[in-house]
């Protein structure tokens, strides 16, 4: 009987602690693409004044970020406060395939930065935006 208690006890733990885990990752993810947001931001600005030296780095940290998004939506990260659709895990190759084209196109804008032609850095911004907007289209509720 001790050892059903003891059982039972160690599984109510490790499901907790499996939302806890769950929560934490979703406080995580937010965390990122808050900072990316900021990022795309400070990269729009930049632009616009002409400052390229400034895109590179920026461009950087998305690029380092959108590395870790498909490790920021394990199974079981599809409950509580997200906007992300179930449509991630029933179609992860796809929304894998979607952060690695946003890190192709951060890697592409930064190489654009460093040319220091603002039409070519304006021009693959846009392109990294587009990227953007095709996982959000496809895997984020509004």
């Amino acid at each position: 009987m001790l050892s059903r208690i003891v059982l039972a006890a160690s599984a109510a733990l490790m499901l907790t602690g499996g939302v806890a885990l769950a929560q934490d990752v979703i406080q995580t993810r937010k965390a990122g693409f808050d900072d990316y947001k900021k990022a795309m931001g400070e990269i729009k600005d930049a632009v616009g004044k002409g400052d390229l030296a400034t895109v590179g780095p920026v461009a950087g940290r998305i690029d380092a970020f959108a590395a870790t998004i498909p490790s920021l939506f394990p199974p079981g990260s599809d409950k509580g406060k997200t906007a992300a659709k179930e449509l991630i895990w029933a179609n992860f190759p796809d929304f894998t395939a979607k952060a690695q084209d946003l890190q192709a196109s951060a890697k592409a804008l930064q190489v654009a930065a460093a040319s220091g032609d603002k039409a070519t850095t304006a021009k693959a911004f846009g392109a990294m935006a587009d990227s953007c907007k095709a996982c959000h289209q496809r895997y984020r509720s509004e």
